[in-house]
């Protein structure tokens, strides 16, 4: 984002695979600026990275392997507390070694705690600065924490949203007092992109794309399979993991497949006449360039999905589903 082009550690969060969709047009934009790329990541994130970006260096970093095995946020963050303490220190350490090894230009951390330099100039990357618990008083605590904690590691803070009426996060995205903000617009694969064309034959009516941490990906995919079994209509559900992308029937109408990737992905959501989607932000800011009729199922337990899709519900932009 800076001239003359610079080395640049980009460090993506492994938290589901969104971190990752956004980031792949953040790195192509970067490379077109003449930006060397050394990309940071882990698990199912990097697989993705791997399989789309090309001309980058990479970094392997420790996984977070966060799990949401209740519906409070809460309780599930503070039950996996030390794993992400010790994850943190241990993305930390590797930050410094590759620091004084390369010697990047600056340091982008897409959501990772750790990856941050004192002598490096450092990027804080995210649409969520302002939790949005239900209890006031707790998310006034955890702002409090998380904001002061970004303003003594990072410089700058870089939103892939547009400010105003035009924003798609909405008071999530509100700016960090005392730390300059740039914001990036939505950060999309698609934007702009026209797919391919696509056999009626091979056409799904309702495509459903899953993300996001387990066990409640792999509920909501049991929910969504059991409803659309009895469907007269084809249907897709793309599984959002890694692994095969060879589309298999299952059962009834139904057909599944690991996951899409770019061009294969575009095709059969822009045949579909509804898509039913988690509520995470990678997926919405993908929507909203997809302008497709759309169902929002928030993880449970997650109180910015639960935010973003009563955002967006109201103001238009979507539906909520009910699995």
């Amino acid at each position: 984002m800076k001239n003359p082009p610079q080395h640049i550690l980009l460090a993506v969060l492994d938290w589901g695979l969104g971190h990752a969709g956004r980031c792949v047009p953040l790195i192509e934009r970067l490379q077109r600026e003449g930006h060397r790329l050394t990309v940071a990541s882990s698990g199912g994130a990097m697989q993705l990275l791997e399989a789309t970006v090309m001309g980058v260096d990479w970094l392997h970093l420790p996984s977070y392997g966060i799990r949401y095995p209740t519906q409070n946020m809460v309780w599930n963050m503070a039950i996996q507390s030390p794993r992400i303490v010790r994850v943190v220190a241990s993305e930390h350490r590797a930050v410094r070694q590759f620091v004084v090894a390369h010697r990047p230009d600056l340091i982008v951390s897409d959501g990772r705690f750790g990856c941050y330099h004192a002598g490096v100039p450092s990027v804080w990357m995210a649409h969520q600065l302002q939790i949005q618990h239900p209890w006031l008083w707790v998310r006034g605590i955890v702002n409090a924490g998380y904001h002061a904690y970004i303003r003594q590691h990072f410089g700058e803070v870089w939103v892939p949203d547009w400010s105003g009426d035009n924003s798609l996060s909405g008071q999530l995205s509100v700016p960090v007092a005392g730390l300059p903000h740039r914001h990036l617009g939505a950060l999309s694969r698609f934007a702009g992109a026209v797919p391919p064309a696509l056999a009626t034959a091979e056409r799904f009516v309702k495509v459903a794309l899953l993300s996001g941490p387990e066990p409640q990906r792999s509920y909501l995919e049991a929910a969504i399979l059991a409803r659309w079994a009895a469907l007269p209509e084809r249907t897709l559900v793309i599984r959002g993991v890694p692994g095969s992308s060879h589309i298999t029937h299952r059962q009834g109408r139904v057909h599944t497949v690991d996951w899409l990737l770019g061009d294969a992905l575009h095709q059969y959501v822009a045949a579909a006449d509804l898509l039913v989607c988690r509520s995470g932000y990678s997926t919405l800011m993908d929507l909203h360039f997809w302008r497709k009729p759309a169902l929002l199922v928030p993880t449970p337990g997650q109180t910015e999905q639960t935010y973003l899709a009563d955002y967006w519900i109201a103001k238009g932009w979507a539906q909520r589903g009910d699995f």
